[in-house]
């Protein structure tokens, strides 16, 4: 009885990752497949790597996860202009469906949802700021021979189940970054004054200050225009912010390598805390 658990659930774990769709052209999710998600600072959100079966749509797809379709491209950018049968869609799993049990009364509308730990994380960072439970007894119960002392990359570990009969749309709250989306209108004036123009790119370590007015976004540079815009990508967190410059950087203080400083609005919005961090920058 135990060798036959055991193939069994080798056979789920096998068909939820190897299989290339998600579902069928009848049901997004299946009662034999198997959720694993991730957490994405860059959004925010934990996220399912959905791919699209035969007779799937990408606008019935989020709505399926309680999803618009324009949270779809903000997370999918690639598949504005089109997709395809095999494509991988990128939703986002709100805490709350995450159920850390399923309904006695029906086991077969529910399946296993794991967490695949990333480079860095912590099981304590699992379950306090990415699950953000209260505590971990039902993370225990779900994993009993788990050591929270050792953690590895790709690590699987089970979290909880989730209903397969989709997402509610008011489960899922705002998908863009509130940083990113509080950027949108330096980012339109950016896109409005640099179309058909060649940018000046720039690799190397950003600094931040605490001085500066905390509700705008500012940036100290070298040699781009006073009062012109600058683009800030900081790949660690994948988000893009655009800022004014508003000042050179103080030789005294920097040293060459830095080539930007930002103000502590650009710092809350990468989320950073080292003094330096590394960052690729456009401007004209």
């Amino acid at each position: 009885m135990k060798h036959f658990f055991l193939t069994l659930l080798t056979v789920v774990i096998c068909t939820g990752v190897n299989a290339q769709y998600t579902g069928d052209s009848l049901y997004y999710l299946r009662p034999f497949d198997t959720m694993t998600v991730r957490f994405d600072p860059g959004v925010g959100q934990i996220l399912f790597d959905h791919y699209l079966a035969p007779g799937q749509t990408l606008f019935g797809t989020a709505s399926f996860y309680g999803l618009s379709l324009e949270d779809a491209y903000q997370l999918n950018p690639a598949l504005r202009s089109s997709y395809k049968p095999g494509d991988k869609v990128r939703v986002a799993v709100p805490r709350v469906a995450i159920r850390p049990a399923p309904a006695a009364d029906s086991l077969a509308w529910f399946l296993p949802v794991y967490y695949q730990m990333g480079r860095g994380e912590t099981y304590f960072g699992l379950h306090k700021r990415i699950l953000q439970l209260e505590n971990d007894a039902h993370l225990r119960s779900l994993n009993p021979e788990l050591d929270p002392e050792r953690m590895q990359p790709n690590q699987r570990v089970a979290i909880g189940y989730l209903k397969l009969d989709g997402i509610p749309k008011a489960w899922q709250g705002d998908i863009v970054d509130p940083y990113v989306r509080r950027n949108r209108g330096l980012r339109e004036l950016w896109e409005l004054r640099t179309a058909g123009k060649k940018m000046k790119q720039a690799n190397g370590k950003a600094a931040w200050t605490k001085k500066g007015d905390p509700g705008k976004w500012m940036a100290l540079h070298r040699t781009a225009p006073i009062n012109s815009l600058i683009e800030i990508e900081d790949p660690r967190s994948r988000k893009t912010i655009y800022a004014r410059v508003v000042g050179r950087i103080p030789e005294q203080v920097n040293d060459r390598n830095v080539i930007v400083v930002v103000s502590p609005l650009l710092v809350k919005a990468f989320g950073v805390r080292d003094k330096h961090f590394y960052v690729r920058t456009r401007h004209f």
